[in-house]
C-alpha cells in the first residue's frame, strides 16, 4: 500500500461533497489512523520486550509490530501530498526511501502473519512431533528470511520510484521502463505473492487448525470449551480483518490497470478509501494481539512500561475487585513466622512437580499444547 503504486490524479474535476479531494478529510483519516497504529504497535513492543523469558510467538509478533511500525513512518510525508494539492516537496531521494521503506514493510507484515499461522498450525496440531523442534533460533531465522525476500522484492520500487511532473505538479510515482506492460506484469505478480497466496495459506491452515480442535473435543466427549471458542473466533477475526483490508487494495490497483481516461472523483475516494483499509490493518494486528491473546494481557501489567500506570489505577479499584488468592498459592504459602522446614519444602516441590506433570500429560493426551496462543 505504497504511495507510489497507486496514482494520484492531478487533474480532478470539481466536487460537490462536503469532503474534496483537495480538502483535509483525507488527511485527518491518515492522521488518526497513524496516531492509532503508533500506540498500539508501540504498546506491544514494550511489553514484549519487556518480559524476561520469550516465547516462540512472541518473536513473530515483535516483528509484525515492528513492520507495521515502520510503514507508519511515512504517512505524515503522504498527509503533507494530500494536503498541500498531492504535490511532493520532499525531493527524489526522500521519496524513493519512503516508497521503498513502504511497500517492504507492507510485505514484511503479510508474510510474518503468514509464518505465524504456520508455526501456530504445527504447535496445535504436529505438538508431539516437528512441533517439538521449534525452537527461538529456528523462529529467528525464518523472520530474517521474510525479512530478506521482502527487501527483494521490493527492489523494483527502490530503482525505479522518484519524482516526476505532471501539470506542473511534482508527484512520487513509480515509473517502470516498459510500461504499461511491465507495471501490468509487476501489479499482477504482486498481487498474487502478497494477497492470494498468503490468503490461501492462512484460510486453509486455520481452517486444518480449528478441525484438529474439533475432532480432538469430539474423541474425549467434551463440549468446546470456552477457550476453544475464544480461538475460534481469533482465526476468524484474523482472516477477516486480512481479507478486509487488504482484498479492496490489491482489487482498486487490478481496476487502475485495466480503465483508460482520466480518473473520476468517485474513483480518487475509492483509491483513497482501499489505501486507508491498507494501512488500518496495521492498527488491527497490534488491537487483535492486545485484546484477544490472553497471554499478552496476563503479562500487560507486569511489563517495565506499564508497571507505574498499574499503581496508579491499583488505589482506585476496590478490594472486592481484587484476585483471590489461589488455592496453589496457599498450599505453597510460607508459615506463620515465614520460614520453610526442610520437610515442608520437599513437600512444596513435589506437589508442584506432581501439578506441572499432571497439567503436561494432560495438555499431550488432547493433543493441544498451545491452544490459547494461537495468533
Amino acid at each position: 500500500m505504497t504511495p507510489s503504486l497507486p496514482w494520484i490524479p492531478t487533474n480532478m474535476p470539481p466536487s460537490t461533497g462536503a469532503v474534496s479531494p483537495r480538502g483535509p478529510g483525507w488527511g485527518v483519516v491518515y492522521g488518526m489512523i497513524c496516531g492509532c497504529g503508533v500506540l498500539c504497535n508501540g504498546l506491544v513492543l514494550a511489553v514484549l520486550l519487556s518480559c524476561r523469558h520469550t516465547l516462540v510467538s512472541d518473536l513473530y509478533v515483535v516483528n509484525l509490530a515492528l513492520a507495521d511500525l515502520l510503514s507508519l513512518l511515512g504517512m505524515p510525508l503522504l498527509i503533507h501530498q494530500l494536503l498541500h494539492d498531492r504535490g511532493w516537496v520532499f525531493g527524489d531521494l526522500l521519496c524513493r526511501a519512503v516508497t521503498t521503506l513502504d511497500l517492504n514493510n507492507q510485505i514484511t507484515g503479510v508474510g510474518i502473519i503468514t509464518a505465524l499461522c504456520i508455526d501456530r498450525y504445527v504447535a496445535v496440531v504436529h505438538s508431539a512431533t516437528i512441533g517439538q523442534r521449534r525452537s527461538v533460533r529456528c523462529t529467528w531465522i525464518v523472520t530474517g528470511c521474510v525479512w530478506l525476500c521482502s527487501l527483494l522484492l521490493s527492489t523494483p520500487v527502490l530503482l525505479y520510484s522518484g519524482v516526476r511532473w505532471g501539470e506542473g505538479v511534482a508527484l512520487c510515482v513509480l515509473d517502470l521502463p516498459g510500461a504499461p506492460p511491465s507495471l501490468y506484469w509487476y501489479t499482477l505478480v504482486h498481487t498474487i505473492l502478497t494477497f492470494l497466496l498468503p490468503l490461501s495459506v492462512i484460510v486453509v491452515l486455520y481452517s486444518l487448525t480449528l478441525h484438529h480442535l474439533s475432532r480432538v473435543m469430539r474423541r474425549v466427549q467434551r463440549a468446546p470449551s470456552q477457550r476453544s471458542r475464544r480461538v475460534t473466533r481469533m482465526a476468524l477475526a484474523i482472516v477477516a480483518a486480512f481479507f478486509l483490508c487488504w482484498a479492496p487494495f490489491h482489487a482498486v490497483q487490478l481496476f487502475n490497470l485495466v480503465s483508460s481516461g482520466p480518473p473520476s472523483t468517485s474513483a480518487f475516494y475509492l483509491n483513497q478509501a482501499a489505501i486507508c483499509l491498507g494501512y488500518a490493518h496495521s492498527c488491527i494486528s497490534p488491537l487483535l494481539v492486545i485484546c484477544c491473546t490472553e497471554g499478552f494481557r496476563e503479562r500487560l501489567p507486569h511489563a517495565r512500561c506499564c508497571r507505574f500506570l498499574f499503581r496508579r489505577w491499583a488505589g482506585f479499584w476496590p478490594v472486592s475487585a481484587l484476585p483471590l488468592q489461589s488455592p496453589n498459592l496457599a498450599i505453597n504459602s510460607p508459615p506463620e513466622g515465614g520460614i520453610y522446614s526442610a520437610q515442608q519444602r520437599r513437600r512444596t516441590i513435589s506437589l508442584e512437580a506432581a501439578a506441572s506433570s499432571i497439567t503436561e500429560s494432560t495438555r499431550l493426551s488432547l493433543g493441544v499444547r498451545d491452544e490459547s496462543s494461537i495468533l
